[in-house]
């Protein structure tokens, strides 16, 4: 019912947004655009762009462009997709000269993004808050924040949900352990709150903004709010402690004590840093994991090279012990499983980009105020730069001679805007595998689980698997 009303809302949207459609038409008249088409008259392609997988929507227009840049309509904006490992150099090396950053209307709703900063000629001053976060999420910084955090938390879970099971579903567990460490991480706080809410806001970004009961963009909208209300609540404790000179050391209360002119940053600016980052960082890593963990379940030869690299790890470590960054950097085996999984099911479909200036590319005109949608997976399943693309090799990323070729595999984006969370996902992925490989061994009880359609892949059912202790 949600995806049929959500198909006829959008014409309504989109009509608003028509005679802004035909004016940028006009803007780009006498230019060269690279291939494509507007769509429909006022819906454009907006119905395809949010209900099919990327790859696909990206792929079937390469193929009919012959061109891996096409334009087309997108949530009433003229817009040229770019994709392939040129585009992906040519966007990450002129993000400050030629485009700038341009959000979604979702965005902006769920993260309070005024419109006019968004189009403002010039940026703001920095806030330190987010250089301040930005520094946290380096290893040195992970290594401070979640210390022996990770191990007591990967234990309680472990002890509570998997041990004296014969099977479970990893989905819904790997999401609470993910949530629960962010929590920590991010809060400080170590009962996580607002799970649902959580979910509603990821699933939200890349939802029609059509604020009907029911509906993705509401759901995500109502908890926005929700999420925003809590962070502040926490803000406005760790702010009173701070001033009564207690000792909070947690990553939120460093972030809150940046200050700015002897006055703290607004709390609403904290909240909403804090809510993006936890936004991006705890569903993709559930999402990696649990698919990362059927493909391991379903291939021994991978699961017994996971084991062998592990108890080179485990030998200089007591039993049970989290993994510090010098044995994260050691499992060299493990991260290229993840990098493969990552590849087959990204979490990250692309970015929005606005031009500030007329681009030529590639023989092409990209008139001034046209968006950019960036695709971040346009590359992951062409097989001229990974063969045999649907099959899972994570040898694909093994060794110096065999690792893909510059700006052809950009999981975290590349560039000044590269994701700053990769090095927390990799932490928090390869600990947990850590800890599962050394308890159990386990295969799939539905190999062939589909997996659901829309941008964002997750697995229809969970990923059921039937546990062996080892």
């Amino acid at each position: 019912m949600e995806f049929l009303m959500q198909s006829l809302l959008i014409t309504v949207i989109t009509m608003v947004a028509s005679v802004y459609v035909l004016q940028k038409r006009r803007t780009g008249g006498t230019k060269t655009l690279p291939p494509g088409s507007f769509g429909w008259p006022l819906m454009g392609e907006t119905f395809q762009f949010l209900f099919l997988k990327s790859e696909h929507f990206i792929q079937e227009r390469v193929k009919k462009y012959s061109s891996q840049n096409f334009h087309t309509n997108i949530l009433g904006e003229p817009t040229v997709v770019l994709s392939g490992p040129a585009a992906n150099k040519f966007v990450s090396t002129n993000e400050t000269k030629l485009l700038k950053v341009w959000y979604m209307k979702t965005q902006r709703r769920f993260f309070n993004i005024p419109d006019q900063k968004i189009h403002a000629p010039k940026q703001e001053p920095a806030s330190s808050a987010p250089v301040k976060i930005l520094g946290i999420l380096r290893p040195e910084g992970i290594a401070r924040y979640m210390g022996n955090k990770v191990e007591s938390t990967m234990h309680q879970h472990f002890t509570t949900h998997w041990e004296g099971k014969t099977e479970v579903k990893v989905y819904p567990l790997v999401k609470a352990f993910s949530l629960t460490l962010a929590s920590q991480f991010f809060l400080g706080i170590d009962e996580p709150k607002l799970a649902t809410e959580f979910e509603h806001l990821y699933f939200g970004i890349y939802s029609a903004p059509v604020n009907f009961p029911g509906s993705s963009y509401r759901r995500a909208l109502k908890a926005s709010s929700a999420i925003r209300k809590e962070i502040q609540f926490l803000i406005k404790e760790k702010i009173e402690a701070l001033s009564k000179g207690q000792v909070v050391d947690d990553l939120l209360a460093h972030v809150v004590g940046a200050e700015q002119g002897g006055k703290y940053v607004p709390r609403i600016q904290i909240s909403n840093i804090i809510m993006g980052m936890m936004n991006s960082s705890h569903m993709p890593i559930a999402i990696t994991l649990a698919f990362m963990i059927k493909h391991i379940g379903q291939r021994p030869d991978i699961y017994q090279k996971i084991v062998s690299e592990h108890a080179g790890v485990t030998k200089l470590k007591r039993s049970g012990a989290a993994l510090d960054w010098d044995s994260i950097q050691k499992l060299k085996y493990t991260w290229a499983v993840a990098q493969e999984t990552m590849r087959l099911y990204p979490t990250a479909p692309g970015v929005f980009r606005e031009v500030i200036t007329d681009i030529t590319y590639e023989g092409f005109t990209i008139p001034k105020g046209w968006k950019i949608f960036w695709s971040l997976v346009g590359t992951n399943k062409d097989p001229n730069h990974f063969p045999k693309p649907e099959s899972f090799d994570p040898s694909r990323f093994e060794g110096n001679n065999i690792l893909p070729a510059p700006y052809t595999w950009i999981p975290f984006g590349a560039g000044p805007r590269s994701c700053p969370g990769q090095d927390y996902t990799r932490f928090v992925v390869l600990n947990f595998i850590h800890i599962l490989i050394n308890k159990f061994k386990w295969e799939v009880t539905v190999p062939d689980e589909k997996v659901s359609e829309g941008l964002i892949p997750t697995p229809a059912e969970g990923v059921s698997i039937r546990l062996y202790h080892r």
